[in-house]
């Protein structure tokens, strides 16, 4: 019996000091200890508050961002679609300013065409009208050969003119010497004398009517080659 009571007390006496371990261990931390580890606690909740302020900070700031960049992609976008907008209208209207350089490339080798063939027969007549000039120049040549020929002739017959008047004046200086000489003589004589001067003088009044005709004749001829050349040089 006294073996038996003895190995059911041995459990007993084990489970008691199991218990008195943890609250003796327990025991062990002082009331300073309790406190650094409250406060330790408190730190790190603490420190713990400060990251998720300073994360909802980063959150927050990350969120603006993503807002404004919102922004800036929905301005661009707007920006890309105006861009395109202008592009396809710029398309279109460097395409009309095409056209119409087109038309008007086309108008300016019309007109090009034109004036090459105004040209070529302005060129036509201008060689024309430089044959014709060329026929004006060889006639202008032969008329003042013939002027200058008609002008010799003239003063060929002033020489000869001036010839007969001197012989006329001669003549009709002998005469009145031979009547100043005569008129002493008979009266017949002097008739006759005065015949003779009458002659002489009808034939040097026909030789100054001569000169007179001569000389009209020379101052028409004249008139009219100068209107010749008045012509011609207007032409």
């Amino acid at each position: 019996m006294s073996g038996t009571s003895s190995s059911l007390s041995a459990p007993d006496h084990f489970l008691l000091t199991s218990d008195i371990v943890p609250i003796v261990e327990m025991l062990k931390y002082s009331q300073k200890d309790m406190d650094e580890a409250i406060e330790a606690v408190r730190l790190e909740v603490q420190e713990e508050k400060l990251e998720r302020l300073e994360w909802k900070k980063k959150h927050d700031k990350l969120y603006q961002e993503y807002v404004e960049m919102g922004k800036i992609i929905a301005e661009f976008e707007g920006t890309i679609t105006q861009m395109l907008e202008d592009s396809q209208r710029q398309k279109e209207i460097s395409k009309l300013e095409l056209n119409k350089m087109l038309q008007e490339k086309q108008q300016v080798q019309m007109d090009l065409n034109s004036m090459e063939k105004s040209f070529s027969e302005m060129f036509k007549r201008f060689e024309k009208q430089k044959d014709v000039l060329e026929g004006y120049r060889k006639n202008e040549e032969a008329l003042k050969k013939c002027v200058e020929d008609y002008l010799v002739r003239i003063k060929k017959e002033e020489q000869r003119y001036q010839a007969l008047k001197a012989h006329a004046e001669e003549k009709l200086n002998r005469a009145n010497e031979e009547i100043a000489n005569v008129r002493s003589k008979a009266k017949a004589e002097s008739t006759a004398l005065q015949a003779t001067l009458r002659k002489e003088q009808m034939k040097n009044q026909s030789l100054e009517r001569t000169l007179e005709q001569k000389a009209k004749e020379n101052d028409e001829l004249t008139k009219i080659c100068d209107d010749l050349i008045l012509k011609m040089e207007k032409i």
